[in-house]
């Protein structure tokens, strides 16, 4: 099995190559970058920063550019995510101006390459990039990126943390069960402290926050980094009554000046 540096110098020679004229930046975030990576487990996250909004003849190229790699490396199939946004856009919903006239692509584990709207909300991810993303191609992160105001990034988590309630009713597997513990614990620690945890080290610090939780929170990390099968017990009222009650707490310690954002 190739390793994952093996697979991201793979992709960035491809990218560039294909995507010369459009491509700006390419940057790793996520588990490799935060130290935290499961090599059985984890996905490969990406930004890919565009000179212009993707739309359905950039998707062909990039679908082909993706079955190519997954060709090359089988292994990595279902595990690479990439988010491709328009440099327009992410300076857009930086200044808080929600618009549905950008769009972004994106693939990821469970889900095919396809484009929707790029809303305000992914301002948690690029802001994180900004921060800590890893460069792949073209210029640092923190050089290319637009600076995202503090409350404009909390505003846009708690309203994730917002509709996890409803979210988490379509989560009937262990993996997609484990997968809302554990980023409800990130959202909680990245509130508290303006800082992305790892999933592991979020975990870790919410066990300790909330000892009442702790069966639960070290099921969903057991379950995520050592290899848990679908097989496992379904723990679906225990999953909802915690993302109930984590949203409502930290949703009822804000002030109502973070709400909401523009739709």
């Amino acid at each position: 099995m190739a390793s994952p540096e093996m697979v991201l110098a793979d992709l960035r020679d491809a990218w560039s190559a294909s995507l010369s004229r459009t491509l700006l930046g390419l940057y790793l975030h996520g588990s490799l970058v935060a130290g935290d990576f499961a090599p059985d487990r984890s996905d490969l996250d990406l930004l890919a920063v565009l000179d212009s909004d993707p739309d359905e003849t950039l998707l062909a190229v990039l679908a082909g550019l993706h079955a190519d790699l997954d060709r090359r490396h089988p292994q990595w199939a279902g595990r690479i995510e990439v988010e491709y946004v328009s440099l327009g856009a992410t300076r857009d919903a930086a200044h808080g101006r929600a618009s549905q006239t950008h769009a972004i692509a994106r693939i990821s584990p469970g889900e095919s390459l396809h484009l929707l709207p790029a809303t305000i909300h992914r301002v948690v991810t690029w802001s994180a990039v900004r921060d800590h993303g890893r460069v792949l191609v073209g210029p640092a992160a923190v050089a290319l990126l637009p600076a995202v105001a503090p409350d404009l990034v909390r505003s846009a988590l708690l309203e994730h943390v917002r509709d996890w309630p409803i979210w988490v009713t379509r989560m009937t597997t262990p993996g997609a069960q484990s997968y809302a513990v554990l980023t409800l614990c990130r959202a909680l620690h990245r509130l508290q402290n303006g800082r992305q945890l790892s999933k592991r080290r979020a975990a870790d610090l919410t066990i300790a926050d909330l000892p009442q939780w702790d069966g639960l929170i070290t099921w969903a990390r057991d379950w995520w980094y050592d290899g848990g099968k679908d097989t496992d017990t379904d723990r679906a009222d225990d999953i909802h009554t915690f993302v109930h009650e984590i949203s409502s707490t930290i949703l009822a310690s804000e002030p109502a000046t973070n709400a909401g954002l523009p739709r």
